[in-house]
């Protein structure tokens, strides 16, 4: 256009025409009825979030969670090393799946034939029910692996034994296979990978998972962390998965190794490898254990002469956490059923507590005793006194922490005597 060349002016219907979608655009930014329907959609939006729960399967836990998991929460599981943490988290993933839920597993470890042999061999032997000669024909996870089952040909059962346990456990699986998705580590993994198959499931399926990660030691680092310290990656891991859990308003499990040097403590939240950032972001902290760990009530004969009530000693309390891990290993090889414990050392807005489980180590299958136990930490032992020795609470209130024997017994040694249980 030439200096002296004036604008051309726009045309009466171009006017009209810029005016009618200036007013268009005033109408939408200022339309408050346009708003208050969005408003109202998002708080039912928010509200069905809120009562949104993924039942865990285990009516006493899922009575402490009241209902379940629930959208937003990440959830934490750690335990010792094989003492059924996968398990766990697997017979959970298949108990959502049977009311019709959607999960997403995230195997670091195990193979996708692994996981879902566990399964199998589960069903199996719930599929013998109470018949005790039916369920020696339950077989083992490596059995299903090995192909050690007996009397099947292409599906179908030839034997009333254990080939009719295999279909019925096969019907089973496959009933549920559909709401299952495993994805299995190659080194690849990280939080970025996590997110990105949330976000494709949920767009592709409608459905929102429950997301279970084993384990959140050896995730791959995300290309975001900027950082090489392991502490401060666990610290990124923890927070970014908590962000994706309340964006995509989905529970996240995550199984999460413990210290060794806790092995013969009761679990506590300081069991957990990178424990600060686990305990403060996490919604749920659940930590399995053989019943026993903690500290044994005893009576015991002081220095005059009397008879006290108190706790066992260091001593006494490893020594005999050592022989009775022993003895678990040796019956769970045995294919004797483990008593253990799942303790709720962190519930936001809602109680603590323990439940108790027979654990079946040769069919990965949980099973709970009823038997649970409400934690008032007002009522526990700080152990800050010094010559505290005596305890007057209930027998069966768990305690976090033993109280102390005075400093003239310390000096001496543990103190020791017969079990306490009033």
């Amino acid at each position: 256009m030439s200096e002296t060349q004036k604008p051309q002016e726009m045309t009466e219907a171009q006017k009209a025409e810029q005016q009618a979608e200036r007013i268009k655009n005033y109408l939408e930014m200022t339309d408050n009825a346009a708003a208050l329907a969005a408003l109202e959609n998002e708080i039912y939006n928010r509200n069905a979030a809120k009562y949104r729960r993924w039942p865990t399967g285990f009516p006493v836990l899922d009575q402490k969670l009241k209902g379940g998991f629930k959208a937003g929460q990440l959830i934490f599981l750690g335990a010792i090393s094989s003492l059924g943490k996968t398990s766990f988290a697997l017979q959970i993933a298949a108990q959502v799946a049977e009311v019709g839920k959607d999960v997403l597993i995230f195997s670091l470890e195990m193979s996708r034939d692994e996981l879902n042999a566990k399964t199998l061999s589960r069903y199996m032997y719930l599929a013998a029910g109470s018949d005790p000669h039916l369920r020696e024909y339950a077989a083992s996870t490596q059995d299903i692996l090995d192909g050690n089952i007996q009397g099947v040909v292409m599906g179908q059962a030839t034997d009333p034994a254990q080939g009719t346990l295999f279909v019925e456990a096969l019907e089973r699986s496959r009933n549920i296979a559909d709401h299952i998705r495993i994805f299995v580590g190659n080194n690849d993994i990280s939080v970025d990978k996590v997110r990105e198959v949330v976000d494709l499931h949920i767009a592709a399926t409608g459905k929102r998972p429950l997301v279970i990660l084993d384990y959140l030691q050896i995730l791959q680092p995300s290309e975001y962390a900027k950082t090489t310290d392991k502490r401060l990656l666990t610290d990124y891991d923890t927070t970014t998965l908590k962000v994706i859990a309340r964006d995509y308003e989905i529970p996240i499990m995550v199984i999460s190794a413990f210290n060794r040097t806790n092995y013969l403590e009761p679990v506590s939240m300081g069991s957990f490898r990178e424990s600060s950032s686990i305990e403060y972001s996490s919604d749920i902290l659940l930590g399995l254990q053989y019943q026993g760990m903690e500290y044994q009530k005893v009576i015991y004969t002081d220095d005059k002469g009397n008879r006290r009530k108190g706790y066992e000693g260091q001593k006494d309390h490893d020594s005999r956490v050592r022989e009775m891990l022993d003895q678990m290993d040796i019956d769970g090889a045995n294919g004797l059923p483990l008593p253990i414990e799942l303790k709720l050392l962190k519930n936001r807005n809602g109680v603590k507590g323990t439940v108790r489980y027979s654990f079946l180590p040769a069919h990965n299958l949980y099973t709970e005793t009823g038997l649970t136990m409400v934690l008032d930490e007002s009522k526990q032992p700080s152990g800050d006194d010094e010559s505290s020795s005596v305890v007057s609470r209930s027998a069966d209130t768990p305690s976090k922490k033993p109280a102390k024997s005075s400093k003239k017994q310390r000096k001496k040694g543990d103190v020791t005597g017969t079990v306490w249980e009033s």
